[in-house]
C-alpha cells in the first residue's frame, strides 16, 4: 500500500537531519574539554610559579635562582629589542625616542625665579645669545663632543661673537639627558660653579637653546644656556658684591679683541615654522617621540619588581601560617632591597650638567 512506505521514509529523513546537530554538539563538547584542560594547566603553572608547595620545594618557582637568571635574560632581550626598534626602523623612532618636555621659555622662567630669590635680578631673553646657544648645541652634535671648549679649541665666546652680540661679561651652562626643566635647574643649583654662573648679578641677558640629536650613539636633548652683558649695560651695573665669586671656567669677563676670525657657523632659529602644503611625513618627523625608552624601561622594571615583591609577601604569609621549615634567605631582606630599587627607579632623574 502507498501509505505503508511513508513511515520508514520519514523516519530516515529525521535521523539524517539529527546527525549534524549531534556532530556540532560533540565539537562544542570537545572544545569545552580542551578549554578546561588549558585552564587547569594554566592554573597549575601559576601555582607552581607563585605558590609554595611540594613541586617547587615549598618555595615559589619565581623565587628560585634559575628564575632570576631567566628574568635577567628577559631584561637584556627587552633592552635589545627596544634599541633595535629605534635604530633599524625609522618609523618606530617617532614612537620610541628620547622625549623631553624642556622648553627654552621654561628654562628662562625658572632661571629668573632662582635669580629673584637670591636677589640677583632677572635676565632678559636675547635673540643673539639664543642664536649663539643654538649654534653651540648644533656644533656639539656635529663634532660629537660634550664640553665648553670644542676639540679644535673653539670656545663658547666664539659663538657669542659670531652671533653679533658684543659682551663685557659672558658665561655658559650646559646640560643633557634631562626629561624635565625643574630637575635640570636643580642640578645646576646643586653644582657650585653652575650656581655661581646662574645667579651672577652681573648678567643682564640670556639665551637658551634646547636641541634634540644623537650624541655618541645615544639620542638626547642638549640644553645650552648662555649669559651676557653688553658694555653699555655693564657700565650701569652697581659695584660687584664681594660675596659673589665668579668661576673663570664658565665666565668670560673681557671684551674680545677685534681681528679675531672665528670659523663660520650657521645660526639657526629655535622657532619652528609650519608651512601650508608641507609634506605630512616631514611634519611628523619634527614631532617629539610619543614614548621615552627610559620611561618605558622604568615601567618594565617596576612591573617585574612589583611581581617579585607580591610573590615574596605571599610566600611569607603562606609559610608563616604553615608548619614548613625552610633553609633559605629571609624574604623581608629581599622585599626591602627590591623596594629600594623601585624607589630609585621612580625618583631617578637622568641628566648631566657641564
Amino acid at each position: 500500500m502507498p501509505a505503508a512506505s511513508v513511515g520508514p521514509s520519514a523516519s530516515c529523513c529525521t535521523a539524517s537531519e539529527r546527525r549534524p546537530h549531534r556532530s556540532g554538539f560533540l565539537l562544542l563538547l570537545r572544545l569545552g574539554f580542551v578549554f578546561i584542560m588549558i585552564y587547569m594547566s594554566l592554573v597549575e603553572t601559576l601555582r607552581h610559579l607563585f605558590h609554595p608547595r611540594r613541586s617547587n620545594n615549598h618555595r615559589p618557582r619565581l623565587l628560585h635562582p634559575e628564575a632570576y637568571l631567566s628574568l635577567a635574560l628577559l631584561i637584556v632581550a627587552f633592552s635589545a629589542v627596544l634599541r633595535l626598534l629605534t635604530t633599524l626602523n625609522p618609523e618606530y623612532s617617532q614612537i620610541l625616542g628620547f622625549a623631553s618636555d624642556i622648553t627654552a621659555e621654561e628654562v628662562v622662567a625658572l632661571t629668573n625665579q632662582q635669580r629673584l630669590r637670591s636677589g640677583a635680578g632677572a635676565v632678559q631673553a636675547n635673540p643673539q645669545l639664543t642664536a649663539a646657544a643654538t649654534a653651540k648645541a648644533r656644533d656639539m652634535f656635529e663634532d660629537q663632543y660634550w664640553a665648553h671648549v670644542a676639540p679644535d679649541g673653539t670656545e663658547p665666546w666664539t659663538f657669542i661673537q659670531q652671533s653679533g652680540y658684543s659682551y663685557r661679561f659672558a658665561g655658559e651652562n650646559l646640560a643633557r639627558d634631562f626629561d624635565h626643566t625643574p630637575a635640570m635647574i636643580a642640578a645646576w643649583i646643586a653644582s657650585p660653579s653652575h650656581r655661581q654662573n646662574l645667579l651672577n648679578s652681573r648678567y643682564t641677558d640670556i639665551g637658551v637653546a634646547v636641541v634634540d640629536g644623537v650624541l655618541n650613539g645615544t639620542e638626547t636633548t642638549l640644553v645650552v644656556q648662555m649669559f651676557g652683558t653688553t658694555p653699555a649695560q655693564a657700565a650701569q651695573l652697581p659695584p660687584r658684591s664681594a660675596a659673589i665669586d665668579i668661576n673663570t671656567e664658565f665666565v668670560r669677563p673681557v671684551q674680545p679683541q677685534a681681528g679675531i676670525n672665528p670659523r663660520e657657523l650657521a645660526f639657526l632659529s629655535t622657532d619652528q615654522e609650519v608651512l601650508a602644503g608641507a609634506d605630512p611625513q616631514q611634519l611628523a618627523a619634527q614631532l617629539p617621540p610619543l614614548i621615552s625608552p627610559l620611561e618605558l624601561s622604568k615601567a618594565f622594571f617596576l612591573a617585574l619588581i612589583f611581581v617579585l615583591v607580591v610573590t615574596l609577601i605571599y610566600d611569607t604569609v603562606v609559610i608563616t601560617n604553615s608548619n614548613v621549615v625552610r633553609l633559605v634567605g629571609k624574604n623581608i631582606a629581599h622585599i626591602m632591597l627590591l623596594t629600594l630599587v623601585a624607589y630609585i627607579l621612580i625618583f631617578f632623574e637622568a641628566g648631566v650638567v657641564g
